[in-house]
């Protein structure tokens, strides 16, 4: 992954443009009763410290340091910034501010924090060099009002583990708008690998049952070979009666390993 495959994948990469897509808002309305809808951005990918990396290597912003070395700078700069948040500092990095959090309630002004009741989070915050950046940002509403897939949880029956896929297993995803159909050929579940896309494989709507708005389940191919995948869902339900013309597409954050037999 680097600018320029970024680059030829989305036309307007870096031209300053935030793609949001618009959702009806089913707790509130308009006085008139009216729908509102609330935005959300589109994200476009999913990148780790490794891609920005190649970036700045591709950009010439790297000085005399390797992707490897700058990756390694990266880290122990994190290492430095957690020791100081840990000890309850507030570090402003330039992309947010952080700070340690409390969360739970006290029963009194006195009472001991109990891990049974309380936690202990990061807090986030814009920091100095964002608010300028964000300000030169054109919004373009890319899917107007339309509901793209949502993926709310994925189960791995045959594991029963978090963050595993069995090939051969059975497979259910939960969420909303899930529903896989239309006739354009890219329609489909994708289990795409992070480690080299040639293991990349993909599920047609006939594979799926069931094959609902609210839930689909499928058996997990057996051609997966071992590596790191993420799901993704393509399809053009729109509703029950109604298919959209261009695909829609959400790839699930969390990313699922499968181990070779």
């Amino acid at each position: 992954m680097n600018l320029n495959t970024l680059a030829a994948e989305e036309a307007d990469y870096k031209s300053g443009s935030l793609p949001v897509a618009l959702y009806p808002n089913v707790m509130r309305r308009e006085k008139d009763g009216k729908q509102t809808f609330f935005a959300r951005p589109i994200i476009r990918k999913h990148l780790t410290m490794d891609d920005i990396a190649s970036d700045m290597v591709v950009e010439g912003v790297n000085g005399n340091m390797t992707r490897e070395q700058i990756v390694s700078v990266w880290k122990n700069i994190n290492c430095a910034v957690l020791d100081r948040v840990a000890n309850s500092c507030a570090v402003d990095t330039g992309l947010c501010v952080c700070s340690t959090r409390i969360s739970g309630t006290f029963g009194t002004d006195s009472e001991e924090f109990s891990r049974k009741r309380h936690s202990i989070g990061m807090a986030f915050r814009t920091g100095r060099d964002v608010n300028e950046k964000l300000n030169e940002l054109t919004v373009v509403i890319r899917q107007g009002n339309s509901m793209r897939p949502q993926i709310a949880g994925i189960r791995d029956l045959e594991s029963g583990k978090d963050g595993m896929l069995t090939p051969g297993g059975y497979l259910e995803i939960t969420g909303s708008n899930l529903t896989i159909s239309g006739d354009d050929g890219s329609v489909g579940l994708y289990f795409e690998s992070e480690d080299n896309p040639e293991n990349t494989v993909v599920l047609g709507k006939e594979k799926m049952g069931p094959n609902s708005p609210s839930k689909l389940a499928c058996v997990v191919p057996a051609a997966l070979a071992a590596g790191s995948y993420r799901i993704k869902i393509v399809t053009q339900f729109m509703n029950s009666r109604v298919q959209r013309k261009k695909p829609l597409s959400f790839v699930h954050d969390t990313p699922f390993t499968v181990v070779s037999a």
